[in-house]
């Protein structure tokens, strides 16, 4: 799906599951259970569009405190 390529895009840049989930304000478990296609995020466009931008180089603001999915 689109998240896990967007996730392996990520992986090939040298991005860690850690640091993606730091950047996504989810845990680095949410993570893998998306690239490993065990969960898709409730708010998909939201994350797949975050996860655009940081494969484009781009900042986006979130709101502190708020998590994006329980994954």
């Amino acid at each position: 799906n689109e998240i896990t390529n967007q996730l392996s895009r990520l992986n090939g840049k040298g991005w860690t599951d850690a640091a993606i989930s730091d950047e996504l304000g989810v845990s680095p478990i949410t993570v893998f259970r998306w690239k490993k296609g065990m969960r898709t995020p409730d708010n998909f466009r939201s994350v797949l569009h975050m996860l655009d931008t940081l494969v484009t180089g781009k900042e986006f603001q979130r709101k502190e405190g708020v998590l994006i999915s329980l994954g």
